[in-house]
């Protein structure tokens, strides 16, 4: 112990009347750095525990005293203040009621019995006087609150005459934190939202797993052309499906998103395209473009959905119709009232604009709240732009909206500038699945269907599939049957997905584990402290899973090389 930090909290104070139990004690302490004090009698010691570090008091020193002195200093300590005992003890097995008087006497105490080890006495002495020495610290602390108090309330009183003023402010504080509770409230009905619509998602992906995969399997074994085109319409359905899923997520600002250089100018002539034919005659959409504009780092997918959003909002804000203006622009700073919002950099600017009737100034300095809106009852959840800004924000950028009532509404997206090449939307086209050498595949899941769904996808890639439902089934093959890769869901009853890879890995060293989870909450908290190469989220098509085993069983055989 360093004897500075000691002396700040002060000496060990040791009381045993009897024998030579206090020389043993003070010199087992002293050996450890610890100064200690004997004292001769409860008096004594009273007296002496206000400069005190700690104090080890023998049972025997308190069983005929009069104990009130030492009651009352304990009882009027002050708040920071939880003095440490030691109180050595005897094992007769007869002081279990006295003993217990004891304890509650002295409050914050460590019992230790006779005959006692010196390790044991050194231990509790030392953690006794580092417990002493924070509440110092605490004092301390204390004391400097208490003078920059006083020095407030000094400054205060030398200030009463701009009491007017401070009252103003502290009305304008109130109704802010008004306003802030407001949106607490608000920001956790929708994680109520957010958690019902994960749970929704996780069922239906792992419906969309059954559905897409089993498509794949009969198209590939089917040439019949009428039964080729039911299995598109039906595959089509499914991706309908998941795209719906990926936009209840998105209004609970859940959504997985996938950003990457995005051509904005090709993709707002695409949605303008949609909305001319969609939005009415009575809407006319125009669109004003930059020349040179940037790609934006963004979920393309994303940022159609929220533009086709704010269109609807904007028709809805022109009911005898209207102009609808998608406009693209480029930021090349941060401007000075986004400069709390947004990192420094370049930014892509798309700009939704209508000359619908617009909003007062308290329904625009709502506008982003969650579930705030001003339609009717059943015409309006209050989500629209609550999910536009949160998605803004996800993608590291940030909405704005302009508004003046009877001049229309204009509502601007920023997103990042991506200096990388926008990939064409052709080169996405994937080759066909690459066929595995046989591989033996492990694939854990609890759903049968999903289980069932991939043995085949796999068997049909080439590999050699082998299926368990549960931890068990799963250690039993790996048991019997060697193993070049292992396929398990994150979320399984009872275990994590990620519990049983581990288990699996620690059983067999240098197993490969692909996780994979319908849950896209699940994916993204797992891709925080593993590799995101590992991880497949569901619905995945027959490609999907034959680039990640690829990928991941040629990652093994290099490590393997090297």
């Amino acid at each position: 112990m360093d004897r500075r930090e000691q002396g700040q909290s002060g000496p060990v104070l040791v009381l045993a009347p009897f024998g030579r139990d206090a020389r043993v004690v003070c010199s087992a302490l002293r050996d450890v750095g610890i100064q200690a004090l004997e004292q001769s009698s409860l008096s004594e010691l009273v007296s002496s525990l206000n400069d005190a570090a700690a104090a080890v008091i023998a049972e025997e020193a308190l069983v005929h005293e009069h104990r009130g002195a030492l009651a009352d200093w304990i009882a009027n300590q002050p708040p920071w203040s939880d003095f440490p005992f030691v109180l050595l003890t005897l094992r007769t097995g007869n002081n279990g009621p006295a003993l217990t008087e004891l304890i509650d006497l002295l409050g914050h105490v460590t019992v230790l019995e006779r005959p006692l080890a010196a390790t044991s006495l050194k231990s509790a002495a030392l953690a006794a006087v580092r417990g002493r020495r924070r509440q110092r610290q605490a004092e301390q602390y204390l004391g400097q609150l208490k003078q920059l108090a006083d020095v407030l309330e000094q400054r205060v009183q030398e200030r009463t005459e701009q009491l007017s003023e401070a009252n103003k402010r502290l009305r304008d504080e109130m109704v802010e934190r008004e306003r802030t509770e407001v949106a607490l409230r608000q920001a956790q009905k929708m994680e109520a939202v957010g958690q019902l619509t994960g749970g929704i998602a996780h069922d239906f992906n792992n419906l969309l797993m059954a559905i897409i995969g089993n498509l794949e399997l009969i198209a590939r074994r089917v040439e019949d052309e009428s039964i080729q085109r039911y299995v598109r319409n039906a595959m089509h359905g499914a991706q309908r499906g998941a795209k719906l899923v990926g936009q209840l997520l998105t209004f609970s600002r859940k959504q997985r998103l996938a950003p990457e250089p995005v051509n904005v100018n090709q993709l707002v002539g695409t949605v303008a395209e949609m909305l001319s034919r969609t939005l009415g005659a009575s809407i006319r959409v125009d669109v004003v473009t930059h020349k040179d504009l940037w790609p934006a780092l963004v979920d393309a997918t994303q940022l159609e959905l929220m533009l086709l959003n704010l269109a609807i909002n904007a028709r809805d804000a022109m009911p005898e119709g209207g102009l609808l203006t998608i406009e693209t622009n480029v930021l090349h700073g941060v401007p000075e009232d986004l400069q709390t919002e947004l990192k420094p950099g370049e930014y892509v600017s798309i700009g939704v604009k209508d000359t619908g009737t617009g909003m007062p100034p308290d329904v625009l300095a709502r506008a982003f709240d969650p579930f705030f809106t001003t339609k009717e009852p059943g015409k309006g959840t209050g989500l629209g732009l609550s999910q536009v800004y949160g998605f803004a924000r996800q993608s590291g950028g940030t909405a704005k909206i302009e508004s003046e009532v009877g001049r229309g509404t204009v509502v601007r997206i920023l997103l990042p500038r991506s200096t990388d090449v926008v990939v064409r939307g052709e080169d996405r086209q994937l080759s066909p699945p690459s066929m595995g050498a046989r591989e033996h595949i492990l694939v854990v899941d609890d759903d049968a269907n999903v289980l069932e769904t991939t043995r085949s996808m796999l068997d049909d890639l080439g590999y050699q599939a082998i299926p368990a439902d549960n931890l068990d089934a799963a250690l039993a093959t790996l048991s019997h049957q060697a193993i070049d890769l292992a396929i398990i869901d994150l979320a399984m009853p009872g275990v994590s997905g990620l519990d049983v890879g581990l288990e699996l890995q620690r059983k067999h060293p240098g197993l490969p584990v692909v996780y994979c989870s319908g849950y896209p909450d699940l994916i993204e908290q797992t891709g925080q402290h593993m590799n995101g190469s590992l991880l497949l989220s569901k619905p995945f098509s027959s490609r999907e899973l034959s680039a990640k085993l690829e990928a991941v069983l040629r990652a093994k055989t290099s490590q393997k090389s090297a």
